[in-house]
């Protein structure tokens, strides 16, 4: 016998109240709330992801009197209004409904229970399964036969005959009786005063029903009940007209017309787009399946000339280099695709191994066509990280000159702040376009093909694709831009400097193997020397690189005082910050910040060092992030070179390592005070102008104008002390931060505050001023005009 079909009748406003009340304070973009939508739209995604429904439609109240409204005149006159943050959502949980193909089910002068009942019912007699999707017990009375309820809370619960006398107490053709005596306070379902939900189901699982219980109230043994019976049979038998569900709705009879053929994909993009639902505008952006796009494979000469004719004709091209992942430098091209805009553009295979038809073409021929077109100035090139592709070029005989437009960099200069300016988040945000994914198109895991093992094919649209939209991005980018006045930073400050960064990276430094080498091997007998001593201090052996070994040995063995827990099971913290603060009384937690010291310097530059020398070349090659700093600054990565430590004689020892070639020297250069110098510009601080004029020592200015000229301090600790005080200030540490930094108590680090604004009152405004711009702008700029967003100031 074949599989009934399945109908899933949702229960639209007790869903969306459900929504409502779990989520709260989400808002969209226009400051509205927008948690019952998403709340309502996750669990129909899950619901149909779950459950496959062949069939589907929700059904929702209409405002406005029902049938029931003649039967009790103050029926739901005790039950709140609706929030009006929970009205203006309605529409558009409709909208969200329609869109995911899930049709709204409403019919005057019913409630959408008796809607629900009526099609259950009509779905069953038409060869159908029905579930009702809700969390309201009312619809327990339902169930049977073919009828299920599905409560779609947490991981769901099915309700079957068995499962409603087992959760209720008693047979779902006896739920309407319980319900018609325990009454519902919230509906003004009056019921039988003094009898509860455990009352009426014990009374009705011992009568049958509420006829046969009315006809024997005399014979109810708790007088309690019995008198109430008496005195209230007829709002009994009115509370039952009231709680139960109408199956005759006349509502359309055309089951057909539910059927779920899934979501409009356009309109929920657009829904969700305006509501600002991100993660559900990842799911429903257009891909390249959805638009009109015109992506080829080059085969041979003549289509490598034919695609030189018309960049050089268009004046230049995007580009996007498919490698097999390695770094810039030792990676390998396996191809590079060539975009020319309007949804044109062309893939040239070059390392494939995979079976398809179209052969690579060999990286001769590339060079001898397009190679004079990659070089040529004129000819402007639009990408994303041309950096990359440079260095990626260049590894393969290719010159890079041209680079018009960095869409990674435009992207940063607009907002520095956003955390991450990959191609495909800008594509999605900004053109409504959702990138194939590479787990797509090579899978994932262990069992990823390697990218030269990928079909052609597949690969054309994956790489025609990242130029198209590098093409696409730079208009919207560039005239964002403009209106924000950040052109002249993205061209004169981060286009110009892409060459620099090149050079220096391609450049690279070298290291002396041999001297870390021989750090590596004193380090080790330190570490060793080290452990022992902690060991003996502690009485027993353990792995001190385990938080919680150690803190089982600080907090139980040695009952060192427990500062700070962490973690779901609150263990004891061995944080850096705990244990500097243990050193001050327990040698054994200073001698741990010594080994951890150490110990990290060793794996993270003695270890490490070595083995990311470029075969090649002999010297290692660091990359520099443009787009990662929120300040706009360079960040250094793989290895990370700014941050070896100069202040400690293992640190300096490092760096030592790092050496010229013969014949050559290191240059180390650093501007004196910039931050301070820059602070007297632009708070105009004359004081502070004319120290600099002079050449004075600005610390020593400061300590005159903070301490006097009888504080009692060495002029070491004077100088020390005023050092912290200028760059605390300048970056806004308060007083309970610098009593720690210099060690004095928060009300002595509070006067010198007092007493170094009013010898630089100038700088004070100057703080103050700027703080006031950023909360009514919501942005902060630098004196060339670089902007840094801070809405949490606003």
């Amino acid at each position: 016998m074949p599989d009934r079909p399945n109908l899933f009748l949702i229960d639209g406003n007790n869903q969306m109240y459900r929504a409502y009340h779990a989520i709260r304070g989400l808002t969209g973009p226009d400051g509205k709330s927008t948690n019952a939508v998403y709340g309502f739209v996750t669990m129909l995604r899950k619901l149909i992801a779950d459950h496959q429904p062949s069939y589907i439609a929700a059904a929702f109240d209409l405002a406005g009197p029902t049938f029931r409204s003649s039967l009790s005149a103050d029926y739901k006159a005790n039950r709140s209004p609706m929030p009006p943050d929970l009205i203006e959502q309605v529409a558009l949980v409709h909208d969200a409904c329609e869109a995911m193909g899930v049709r709204i089910l409403t019919h005057t002068d019913y409630e959408a229970d008796d809607v629900i009942a009526t099609l259950a019912t009509r779905a069953v007699g038409h060869g159908f399964d029905a579930a009702i999707v809700t969390g309201d017990k009312d619809f327990f009375q339902m169930v049977g036969g073919h009828v299920r309820v599905y409560n779609p809370r947490d991981e769901g619960a099915w309700f079957d005959a068995a499962a409603v006398e087992e959760k209720f107490g008693v047979r779902p053709d006896q739920v309407v009786d319980v319900l018609a005596l325990m009454g519902d306070a919230i509906d003004n379902v009056k019921g039988v005063p003094g009898i509860g939900e455990k009352g009426a189901r014990d009374l009705i699982a011992q009568h049958g029903s509420l006829d046969a219980l009315l006809e024997q109230a005399t014979a109810v043994p708790q007088k309690r009940y019995r008198e109430a019976l008496l005195a209230h049979a007829e709002d009994a038998r009115q509370s039952r007209a009231l709680v139960r569900l109408h199956c005759d709705v006349p509502v359309e009879d055309d089951i057909a017309a539910l059927r779920y053929a899934g979501p409009d994909t356009r309109r929920c993009y657009e829904l969700f787009a305006r509501l600002g639902f991100k993660s559900l505008v990842t799911v429903y952006a257009p891909t390249a399946a959805d638009v009109s796009r015109s992506y080829s494979t080059c085969g041979d000469v003549e289509d490598l000339q034919e695609i030189a004719a018309r960049i050089r004709t268009a004046g230049g091209c995007a580009l996007s280099v498919v490698t097999d992942g390695r770094p810039a430098l030792e990676t390998s091209l396996i191809g590079i695709a060539l975009g020319l805009g309007e949804g044109r553009a062309t893939y040239v295979p070059l390392a494939h191994t995979s079976l398809d038809a179209c052969p690579n073409v060999s990286g001769r021929l590339l060079a001898d066509v397009i190679g004079p077109l990659l070089a040529d100035p004129a000819v402007g090139k639009t990408g994303h990280d041309l950096k990359a592709v440079t260095l990626v070029l260049e590894q393969h005989g290719l010159t890079l000159a041209g680079m018009r437009d960095d869409v990674m960099l435009a992207s940063y200069v607009h907002d520095a702040s956003s955390g991450g300016h990959a191609l495909e988040p800008l594509a999605l945000e900004r053109l409504g376009y959702r990138a194939i994914d590479l787990e797509t198109i090579r899978g994932k895991g262990v069992k990823a093909l390697r990218m030269q093992d990928v079909a052609v094919e597949a690969m054309t649209t994956y790489a025609c694709e990242r130029a198209e939209m590098a093409m696409q991005l730079t208009g919207d980018l560039r005239t964002t831009l403009q209106d924000e006045g950040l052109t002249g930073i993205y061209e004169d400050f981060e286009l110009a400097l892409l060459p620099v960064l090149v050079a220096i990276e391609r450049a690279g430094i070298h290291v002396d193997t041999r001297v870390l080498g021989a750090l590596a091997v004193r380090m080790d007998g330190e570490l060793e020397a080290r452990s022992a001593r902690i060991f003996e201090m502690a009485g027993t052996t353990f792995n001190i690189n385990s938080p919680k070994q150690l803190s089982e040995v600080l907090f139980e063995k040695m009952q060192m005082p427990s500062l700070k827990r962490t973690g779901k099971a609150r263990t004891a913290s061995t944080a850096a910050d705990v244990l500097e603060e243990l050193a001050v009384s327990h040698d054994i937690a200073r001698e741990i910040l010594d080994w951890r010291a150490m110990q990290k310097l060793k794996g993270t530059y003695v270890d490490a060092l070595p083995h990311l020398v470029h075969a090649s070349t002999g010297r290692v090659h660091t990359t520099f992030n443009q787009a990662v700093a929120a300040t706009g600054r360079l960040s250094s990565s793989d290895p990370n070179l700014q941050n070896i430590p100069i202040r400690t004689e293992l640190g300096r020892e490092i760096r030592g390592a790092f050496v010229a070639e013969d014949g050559h020297v290191l240059i180390s250069a650093d501007y004196s005070q910039i931050e301070l110098r820059v602070l007297a510009h632009l708070a105009q601080e004359q004081s502070l102008i004319d120290a600099f004029s002079r050449g004075d020592d600005i610390h020593d200015q400061t300590s005159l104008k903070v301490f006097g000229t009888d504080s009692g301090l060495s002029r070491h600790e004077l100088r020390r002390r005023s050092k912290i005080i200028n760059y605390a200030l300048l970056y806004g540490k308060t007083a309970f931060t610098l009593a720690k930094n210099i060690g004095v108590t928060q009300q002595a680090a509070q006067a010198f505050i007092d007493a170094y604004f009013a010898g630089y009152p100038s700088v004070r405004r100057y703080i103050d001023e700027s703080i006031i711009r950023a909360r009514d702008t919501g942005v902060v700029c630098t004196m060339f005009g670089r902007r840094r967003r801070v809405p949490e100031l606003i």
